[in-house]
């Protein structure tokens, strides 16, 4: 899992959690065996998630079977599970990509509204990313605005000043300018979707998902936010592109880079790689500043035989209790608001409250679209030619929108 929770490191194959000894396949499910579909990154990642699917036993006495693959590979397996009767009852799901899931995913308002759930709990951003067309499609468990992570002891060494929220754009190329005089490189430069986009809307306002969810692929503003970034690569400011989604972190902590873009999911974790101080602090601010906010929650298959039991189970696993653990473990941002003060109790980082109150006052939610894996893959293959100067961004953003659905 390249982020603690929004993406998958390299693994072969599917892993596979029993929550009992006695857990269920997707094919013999019943009230009290349900099966549960997460992305993995590994043993650890594994131990986590099965705390929770732990919790809902105790709660609930529902065993829960934790069906896991890596995060490239999950969104692909998972519709395909979806439209051949395999289909787990319990599903997780991207905010940005809900959209995409509508046609197997049970509207859960109904649910709620029996179930008495006190959604008000909820943060508001969070609870909204969840929703299609006014309907509630998963329970959240976590969400935050995209931040920028920053090697502190870098910038000490190159003699510049630490980033405070509301740094602009200029502040952002004069710190590369001096990081590139040290030799070293001040951003780590990523093509996935979620950090691409955020980073580019900061920047200029481009983005190529209008707030209603349409595409506009050839966005000309966005296409100018990929200049820019190339322009960052060729002046050394910036790390060339790569189609390994693990690659901008991994240059941030072997100390290649300066900075990366990320959510609060991964800074616990980030913060214990690190052999040096992390800072966090907003995205450098352009012409439109603003970062994209985006998070993750649990739904039920529209072929599950249990959906009451499933949604008992999903209400558990986003209980406050559940959250605050998991919320103490890094593993999320909760979407709880009263869960959040664990998150930062422990991330022990002088500003990061400060920080992440500025980036969330100029967040939007990341809207989806039902062509939003599409894309994501498209930018994977594309976006990288034109960041590492191959071609300009129009002419990348042509050859994207060539490939998409009119």
């Amino acid at each position: 899992m390249k982020r603690q929770l929004m993406a998958g490191a390299a693994m072969a194959g599917i892993l596979a959690l029993t929550a009992c000894s006695g857990g269920s396949a997707t094919g013999s499910q019943s009230e009290d065996s349900l099966v549960w579909s997460m992305w993995i990154s590994g043993q650890e990642d594994q131990a986590a998630w099965q705390t929770v699917a732990d919790d809902v036993k105790a709660a609930d006495k529902i065993d829960v079977t934790i069906q896991g693959s890596p995060f490239t590979d999950y969104w692909t397996k998972l519709r395909t599970q979806l439209s051949t009767g395999s289909a787990p009852c319990i599903v997780t799901v991207q905010s940005l990509r809900a959209a995409n899931y509508t046609d197997v995913l049970l509207p859960l308002d109904d649910l709620a509204e029996s179930g008495g759930t006190a959604l008000d709990e909820f943060d508001t951003t969070a609870l909204d990313a969840m929703k299609v067309d006014g309907k509630l499609y998963a329970l959240p468990y976590d969400t935050g605005p995209l931040v920028m992570f920053y090697n502190k002891d870098l910038f000490a060494e190159a003699g510049v000043a630490e980033p405070q929220p509301g740094w602009t754009v200029d502040d952002f190329e004069a710190a590369g300018a001096a990081l590139k005089t040290a030799g070293k490189q001040l951003y780590a430069t990523s093509v996935e979707d979620l950090y691409l986009e955020s980073m580019i809307l900061s920047y200029n306002g481009g983005r190529v998902i209008t707030d209603d969810g349409e595409l506009d692929v050839t966005n000309a503003a966005f296409a100018e936010g990929l200049d820019w970034l190339a322009g960052l690569v060729e002046e050394g400011y910036a790390t060339q592109a790569s189609a390994d989604g693990s690659a901008d972190d991994n240059a941030f902590i072997n100390g290649q880079a300066a900075t990366f873009v990320d959510g609060p999911w991964s800074l616990l974790n980030t913060k214990g790689k690190a052999t040096f101080d992390v800072g966090v602090v907003t995205l450098p601010a352009g012409s439109a500043p603003a970062t994209f906010s985006a998070g993750s929650g649990f739904g039920i298959s529209k072929e599950c035989a249990y959906p009451e039991q499933a949604y008992q189970a999903i209400t558990t696993m986003t209980s406050d209790a559940v959250l605050s653990k998991l919320g103490e473990e890094g593993r999320a941002f909760p979407s709880r608001t009263a869960s959040q003060s664990a998150w930062f109790d422990n991330a022990g980082i002088a500003g990061v409250d400060t920080s992440f109150a500025a980036a969330q006052e100029g967040s939007v939610p990341l809207p989806g679209n039902k062509n939003s894996d599409q894309l994501a893959q498209l930018f994977s293959q594309y976006a990288i030619q034109a960041i590492n100067g191959q071609q300009s961004g129009a002419e990348v953003l042509e050859q994207i929108a060539s490939q998409l659905p009119k």
